[in-house]
């Protein structure tokens, strides 16, 4: 048979074939069966000239995930359409989409705009006399989505921006003559789109009414950012350029009324304020009076539908880092809501109820007016009580009567420059000292004490009285507490079994974060000037050509990027282990002597290709990195030669970091952040389910960070092998703590559950690496000129010496009282760290304590000396709750430990040390173990 016949065989088949429906793609959202049919907003009138977003999205708006482009067109579309409203972009995210406001407001409004924001500007500075409040309108910010997988809230923005654009309700028009409303629709655009796009790829066609379906999406979810930041706890720190864009937008047109719409468990119904205990003591004192006032309205609409809510249970007002927390620490009315999620499609909750997603959208947006309407009704007495909060900010009592927050330059500049930057961008005023001063009754961020203490000229000071003061009190106070009513509920809860009730970490300071040199002080008598931005040289100082070598102080913070580039571009780096003093030229040219502290670089000429000088300048550049031309090999004084054995050459960083599931998604993005945009160093994702594919002798550094649990005793051996053959592994968290786990034996560090039976020894070799840390010798005791003093026990002794009670086989009664103790960890606190001043991870923070963050129960006992430990018991405590049991754990057990595993080393961090991408007094660790790490394996 020919071509040609089989074809018209074929033809004549199908021709046979029944008709059958034509396909059609798979329904998005909710499915037929399970609809919410009912109005957002009965019987309401509106203008047909306004664009409604039914029309731009194709179906009712709630029935199926919009994309971020599609929320974009439909606002834009009531924008070109509406008198009341209009749009403006004020940033963008990693990922390049947009960020929007809506502003809505009678046309009257909209038309003395200027004259809005300069009464707004009084309200915000009412040091200049009374502000007539008779005429303004209240501004209420409107912020939907800032967990892009909490998407209810986002899609419920479009139906509320209409609404007030569109509604011709007398009660709709009369309101928008009191309220000027500031709608930022999507908070998250990127963490939105990336749990869409798992919604949408893992639809069927039959509906899955199971919360737990990976239907509503997979690691890492779309809660955070590009970076996987948890952008609602990054008011404070402000890491997220979301967040800073977030900021500049509100400082324009502050508000009194800030929303925050969220979504919690799918099972469970809607949360909104007032909120429940401990409360911070810097928050308006009316705050929760308004909330009840906002609640209520909001809970007889709930009350109408017929709707499961509830207030005052876990959602606490302690922590100032929370999206609500700014608003109301500025004195607006914070109003958090959480609505049950089904992420997009109908979910079947534990009573068999089953909830459609247009459902859960019209909750948010029955809450979002109620709070509109409610603020618009009381207006004027709630702009009264915002005033009234800022001047008493300007007047504090108490401990911060009359005190200042001081920092002192350091030779990180750049991390000084961050945490001025970070308090002027959110409206505190910050000063610069024209002279040297001395300030009184100080205070260090170590909590020592001191009558009096020498500042230079150029130190900034952050007076507690100011318009922002309550902000600044809530960020900077280096030791905030709970009353002792909470303390009591808190104790009680635990030791009743039911579990903490605190929220999240008890402990925060911006200062001690960033790793700035800060003290509080009694205000100081010195001539100040409002400071500006902060400036200090840049790139290479003077011409470097020529040079016999380059090098880079260690303390700053910018060397270590320096040094990631220069090995990028072929260079040889060393680092140094000593302080040395070298001979430079200056600026100009001219000679000088500049001393480089432990951990400083050094680039020789000799060892390094044609053209050094040209890439010299070129890393300087891209990294802004200071970079001195040393004119001789020979030290200045005592110091070390520079060709001597005190530098140590760098090896060129080869990293991948451990993502995807069971990895913490965000203890993730904090490190993949850390050295993609910090070091600038190319870091490969490795995928935790796919591992089996990856040689990694591809790589010379390895981060795990925490939650690889599980894939650390899977891949044991494999890791075991790639370390010895010189890797560097870098474990943070629970993930150091399996390493621990003597069957793994990648660590000889030990919990200190298992290891009950030998704590004694243990703490003498505490004592002992404490003592040789300040060494005195008694010359006559040495020699025999006096009485002989006892030898302290070898580890043997100190083993016979242990009780029955204690011996390995621990007994029960040891047993139980640790696990007893271990009910009381803390959730997040501010802990003393001691510096071991010889490792080469410590290099560039000192030589003596610093500030660390920890939680959890997880007390690592070191096998080495460890390069940061935990201080003694009645030192150990810095800020936040720990309770005295968790104390006695946790104390003089190691924070970080480096060890030598055959050619490789073992870096582990019992807690984060880039904890939420604002500690960047600990990331310098961190960025070491990145860096320098490689250059120290054999």
């Amino acid at each position: 048979m020919s071509i040609a016949s089989l074809a018209l065989t074929a033809i004549a088949v199908v021709a046979q074939e029944p008709v059958l429906p034509p396909f059609e793609p798979i329904r998005l959202g909710d499915d037929a069966a399970n609809t919410w049919s009912k109005p957002f907003f009965p019987d309401a009138r509106y203008d047909a000239a306004v664009a409604h977003p039914r029309d731009v999205l194709g179906q009712p708006v709630g029935s199926r995930l919009a994309s971020h482009a599609e929320v974009l067109a439909m606002l834009r579309a009531i924008a070109a359409t509406s008198d009341r409203a209009t749009i403006e972009p004020y940033g963008v995210t990693y990922e390049g989409r947009e960020l929007v406001t809506l502003t809505i407001t009678s046309p009257k409004n909209h038309a003395r705009l200027d004259e809005i924001r300069a009464t707004a500007r009084r309200m915000w500075d009412p040091r200049g006399g009374e502000v007539d409040l008779s005429a303004q309108p209240g501004v209420a910010w409107m912020g939907y989505g800032i967990h892009g997988d909490e998407t209810s809230a986002t899609e419920a923005a479009v139906p509320v921006a209409y609404h007030l654009a569109a509604c011709l309700d007398d009660e709709v028009v009369a309101a928008l003559e009191d309220v000027v409303i500031v709608l930022d629709p999507c908070l998250n655009p990127d963490g939105r789109e990336r749990i869409r796009s798992m919604v949408v790829q893992s639809a069927g066609r039959r509906a899955n009414l199971d919360a737990g379906s990976m239907q509503r999406g997979r690691w890492p979810g779309g809660r955070g950012n590009h970076y996987l930041f948890d952008m609602n706890r990054d008011w404070m720190a402000g890491e997220a350029p979301e967040t800073r864009a977030r900021w500049a937008r509100l400082l324009e047109l502050p508000p009194q009324l800030f929303v925050d719409a969220h979504e919690m468990s799918g099972l469970d119904t809607f949360l909104f304020y007032p909120q429940a205990p401990p409360r911070n003591p810097n928050l308006p004192e009316r705050l929760l009076y308004w909330q009840g006032v906002l609640a209520d309205d909001a809970a007889a609409e709930f009350d109408r539908y017929g709707w499961g809510y509830y207030t005052r249970e876990w959602a606490d007002a302690l922590a100032p880092f929370y999206s609500d927390a700014w608003g109301s620490l500025t004195g607006a009315i914070g109003m958090l809501y959480e609505q049950g999620r089904t992420i997009g499609a109908p979910l079947e909750r534990e009573s068999g109820e089953i909830v459609p997603y247009r459902e859960t959208v019209h909750g948010q947006v029955v809450v979002s007016m109620a709070n509109v309407l409610s603020f618009a009704r009381n207006r004027e007495a709630i702009l009264t009580d915002y005033v009234a909060h800022r001047r008493a900010s300007c007047e504090p009592s108490g401990a911060f009567e009359g005190r200042a927050y001081v920092v002192a330059p350091t030779a990180d500049v750049e991390r000084d420059a961050h945490f001025m930057r970070t308090m002027r961008r959110q409206g505190i005023e910050v000063l610069r000292a024209r002279d040297a001063f001395e300030a009184s009754d100080v205070v260090s961020a170590l909590g020592e004490r001191s009558e009096s203490v020498a500042f230079p000229a150029g130190a900034w000071i952050v007076p507690a009285a100011q318009p922002q003061g309550a902000m600044m009190r809530a960020y900077l106070d280096f030791d905030p507490r709970l009353d002792a009513d909470f303390l009591r509920e808190e104790r009680e809860s635990i030791e009743r079994g039911r579990g903490s009730k605190t929220y999240d970490a008890t402990a925060w300071d911006l200062g001690r974060q960033f790793g700035v040199d800060a003290y509080w002080a009694a205000m100081p008598s010195v001539a100040t000037d409002p400071a500006g931005p902060v400036t200090a040289p840049v790139g290479p100082v003077g011409d470097v050509s020529g040079a016999y070598a380059w090098a880079l102080d260690g303390d700053d913070g910018r060397s270590l990027r320096f040094a990631a580039r220069a090995m990028e571009l072929g260079l040889s780096v060393h680092v140094s282990d000593k302080a040395f003093e070298a001979r430079v030229r200056d600026a100009d040219g001219n000679p000088e002597t500049a001393t480089f502290p432990r951990g400083s670089l050094l680039l020789r000429r000799h060892e390094n290709p044609d053209g050094v000088d040209e890439l010299v300048a070129q890393a300087a550049d891209e990294t802004r990195a200071v970079v001195r031309s040393v004119v001789s090999g020979r030290a200045v004084g005592d110091g070390p030669d520079l060709g001597g054995g005190h530098f140590m050459l760098l090896k060129r960083p080869r990293v991948a970091i451990l993502s995807n599931s069971p990895v913490s998604r965000t203890d993730f993005g904090h490190a993949w952040r850390a050295i993609d945009e910090g070091l600038g160093l190319p870091v490969t994702l490795v995928d935790a389910q796919g591992y089996r594919g990856v040689d990694l002798d591809d790589y010379n550094v390895l981060v795990l960070p925490s939650g690889a649990s599980s894939f650390v005793r899977d891949r044991a051996g494999s890791l075991r092998d790639w370390v010895r053959s010189g890797g560097v592994l870098v474990a943070i968290g629970s993930t150091a703590v399996a390493l621990a786990d003597p069957e793994v034996e990648l660590s000889g560090n030990r919990l200190r559950r298992d290891v009950l039976g030998e704590l004694d020894v243990y703490a003498w070799r505490a004592s002992n690496e404490r003592a040789a840390h300040a060494v005195e010798v008694d010359v006559d005791l040495v020699y025999g000129d006096d009485a002989e003093e006892p030898e302290a026990p070898s580890e043997t002794e100190v083993d016979d010496e242990v009780d029955d009670d204690s011996s390995d086989d621990a007994s029960p009664d040891v047993e139980l009282e640790d696990e007893w103790r271990r009910r009381f960890s803390p959730a997040g606190v501010i802990l003393r760290g001691e510096l071991d001043p010889e490792s080469w991870i410590t290099a560039g923070r000192g030589e003596g304590e610093i500030p660390v963050y920890f939680g959890g129960s997880s007390a690592l006992m070191p096998a080495v000396r460890p390069a940061v430990r935990l201080a003694s018991e009645p030192r150990l405590r810095l800020a936040g709750l720990l309770w005295p049991e968790a104390r006695a754990r946790i104390a003089d057990s190691a924070w970080l430990t480096v060890e030598s595993r055959g050619r490789g080393l073992v870096v582990s961090f019992a807690s984060s040390p880039i904890f939420r991408g604002s500690w960047r007094s600990t990331l310098r660790l961190f960025e070491n173990a990145i860096v320098i790490g490689p250059g120290m394996t054999r």
